[in-house]
């Protein structure tokens, strides 16, 4: 009888599930339109400083697309997929994870063990790192440590500049990879490190290489953009090389002649410059150059540091031209950042090609690209119900001048289904103000009931950095209100953190803490002093600079919770933030479904990233935006961790568990209505059982290693629907 009785108490009980999970997936199902029409992948994150390699990811024998960009520190993948017998590259974020964390600097993709599976190499600060690449478990690439540098001869290794592109290519036309470095010290002239492995009948997994050429093409780089000595010294007169800072090379094979030609690009310099290979392949020989490269109306000209990558993109079996900046950093030089990417058509052979230009917007014209930078924030606008999204940069070319501005988009969708359509990109004419780093936020500042548009912003001149805001509801920049002083790279979000009735302000800085400032003024006078300078223990950090907050309830708790990110690209979410002020912050990290992992992973979104969240699906329907250095966005649309009032988000899902008192030696049966993911969580919130991404209408629970107790099946639609039953085991 005791036992019938206490069967009943645990099937009727309440969950005990302290928190549920939060979970986030990438989407694109949010259409965008700008004036040239629907963008085919609005919400891919933008692109600046892209080296691009093919690689088959899917192992379709179909080459994907595989990018590095450097100055986001950031992988990009895509797969290349048939639409109706045409060709296109689809973004697939999901296997940006399968690569290793630590590539930097530069990354190309090349089969140097003749298996036909591109193998990575990469920068580290010993030069070259190589990764050879292993078909894993489901049908995916894998990656394991070749060697942590390269080395010739008697161990030495081949050193470069992180700052330099290698050439890695067949020189010789031998059949194996030799690589072509500019000399690590001085820069003046080329290294040729040849591959031994087919000479000395070596195996193909061997990387055997000697340094054949201190000299190679008897090129010597003196001071200054496109000045290059062939077989000589710079001269006396003339200004001495000053040391390398920075250079990418490029071989190809231009006259059908056997050797192969040098695309270089300079650091400083915005010419990609061509030198005609007058020897052979195993004895090069360069006497001139070329300045004006490709030979079109459009020669591959940068403001600063062009890369090229020959690959084929255009699904003809033809490699073609790519061209993009390689530079890092935008501190001293602001290039154009929009249109970045070139392509050049090969219209000829593999050995002789001929390059037409495309478009100077390869894979941008595809997403929302806003130069560099991208700061979301969303209000209703025009009244209408919905949700409207401003988004600011740090800066853009306008007339030839890199400014900041707004971009707005109205929401021409509903409250619960947003489509946004581009009505302007200087909101509010700040493009006439000169500013850089604009960032949007929304909050009542001066307790009227209307929302005021806060925005943080640096003047070009004299280089001070603001935080005011505009009231609302008609903003204008002339009617600003200050709030803080800050400094380049701070970003504010606001709540109530003394229960006082009025706002605090929470401030990410750029050296990586949170500080608190206590609003001591009054609702409609706000006077902010700080009260805490590493709020949760979020202090100085090299590694986790420009902090960016943002606070929303995201788990429908009732309480507001605190979401950043940093330099690190990593998303992170800190519950209850009231009740945790005076603790050391612990966040939740594990957010983002991988459907190929069948896992919850970290964001790896790239460095100087921005966070916003906004209810895009209706109440309780949240989305996280982030803003890239990249000038793009990601949209994150949250799958699971919003608690709602019994029954509700249940519309007609059924569920059926048997038995509800199971043995462990046998399995739990679970059916749904329709296609949901099934996870068991044990009597204290743990998941023990489960997929994030494996939507099933059936499945089989094993609880052979199950302890005795009761358990908690939760079954969650693509919509977001969910409905939970209990079982017991025995």
């Amino acid at each position: 009888m005791k036992k019938i009785v206490l069967l009943l108490l645990l099937l009727t009980a309440t969950p005990a599930i302290a928190q549920e999970p939060l979970q986030f997936a990438l989407r694109h199902q949010v259409p965008v339109t700008i004036a040239q029409g629907a963008l085919p992948q609005p919400w891919s994150g933008g692109l600046n400083t892209p080296q691009f390699s093919t690689i088959d990811l899917n192992f379709d024998n179909q080459p994907d697309l595989f990018a590095y960009d450097r100055m986001q520190h950031k992988i990009f993948t895509w797969l290349a997929v048939n639409r109706n017998g045409a060709w296109s590259y689809s973004y697939a974020p999901e296997y940006e994870a399968l690569f290793p964390a630590d590539l930097t600097s530069w990354v190309l993709l090349r089969d140097y063990n003749c298996d036909g599976l591109k193998d990575i190499f990469t920068s580290t600060p010993l030069g070259i790192k190589v990764y050879r690449q292993e078909k894993g478990a489901n049908n995916l690439p894998r990656f394991v440590v070749a060697q942590d540098a390269l080395l010739y001869d008697k161990g030495v290794n081949v050193q470069l500049l992180a700052a330099d592109i290698p050439a890695i290519v067949d020189v010789d036309g031998d059949g194996d990879l030799d690589v072509l470095v500019t000399e690590f010290s001085h820069g003046q002239r080329l290294e040729y490190y040849r591959n031994m492995r087919v000479e000395n009948n070596l195996d193909c997994n061997a990387l055997s290489f000697t340094r054949n050429a201190t000299w190679w093409g008897g090129i010597t780089e003196c001071d200054g953009c496109n000045n290059y000595v062939f077989g000589a010294d710079c001269r006396v007169a003339a200004p001495q090389h000053s040391g390398h800072t920075g250079s990418t090379l490029q071989l190809i094979d231009m006259d059908a002649d056997g050797d192969k030609e040098l695309l270089i690009g300079g650091i400083q310099c915005k010419d990609l410059l061509l030198m005609e290979n007058k020897g052979t392949a195993q004895l090069a020989q360069m006497e001139e150059l070329t300045t004006d490269f490709p030979k079109t109306s459009r020669p591959a000209s940068f403001n600063v540091f062009p890369a090229a990558y020959y690959e084929d993109v255009t699904f003809d079996g033809i490699p073609d031209l790519l061209v993009a900046s390689n530079l890092a950093k935008t501190d001293e030089v602001k290039p154009e950042l929009q249109r970045s990417i070139w392509l050049y058509q090969n219209k000829s052979a593999v050995d002789k090609p001929d390059f037409g230009l495309v478009q100077e917007d390869f894979l941008q014209n595809q997403m929302l690209d806003f130069g560099e930078g991208a700061y979301p924030a969303f209000v209703d606008l025009d009244n209408d119900g919905d949700l409207d999204m401003l988004v600011g940069n740090n800066g853009s070319y306008r007339n030839g001048n890199y400014v900041a501005t707004i971009s707005y988009f109205q929401n021409t969708g509903t409250a619960t289904e947003p489509a946004f359509t581009l009505v302007t990109d200087d909101y509010l004419s700040l493009a006439n103000e000169q500013l850089r780093n604009i960032k949007p936020t929304f909050a009542d500042l001066n307790g009227d009931g209307a929302t005021d548009l806060v925005l943080t912003y640096t003047r070009i001149q004299g280089n001070a950095t603001t935080i005011a805001y505009l009231p609302g509801p008609d903003y204008s920049f002339n009617d600003q209100v200050m709030v803080h002083i800050a400094i380049a790279g701070d970003a504010p979000a606001f709540f109530d953190a003394d229960n006082d009735g009025d706002l605090d302000m929470l401030l990410g800085k750029a050296t990586g803490e949170l500080q608190l400032y206590t609003n001591t003024g009054t609702e409609s006078s706000a006077n902010y002093s700080l009260t805490k300078t590493s709020l949760g223990g979020i202090s100085f950090s090299l590694e986790k600079r420009y902090l960016h907050p943002a606070t929303i309830d995201i788990d429908g708790d009732g309480t507001i919770d605190l979401i950043t990110t940093d330099e690190s690209g990593t998303i992170k979410i800190y519950r209850n933030l009231k009740a945790i002020l005076h603790q050391t912050f612990t966040p939740e990290t594990d957010l983002l479904e991988n459907p190929l992992a069948d896992a919850l992973l970290p964001t790896k979104l790239g460095k100087n990233g921005s966070i916003t969240a906004a209810a895009l699906g209706g109440p309780g329907k949240n989305y996280l935006v982030a803003g890239t250095q990249g000038g793009g966005l990601y949209l994150l649309q949250q799958t699971s961790g919003y608690q709602t009032n019994p029954g509700e988000h249940t519309g007609d899902l059924s569920l059926e568990i048997y038995p509800n008192l199971a043995d462990k030696n046998t399995q739990v049966r679970v059916q749904a209505s329709e296609p949901v993911i099934f996870i068991v969580y044990d009597a204290i919130g743990r998941k023990v059982y489960g997929s994030v991404t494996n939507y099933k209408q059936y499945n089989n629970v094993p609880i052979s290693n199950f302890k005795a107790g009761m358990y908690f099946l939760k079954a969650t639609t693509r919509q977001g629907r969910h409905k939970t039953a209990k079982f017991i085991v025995q």
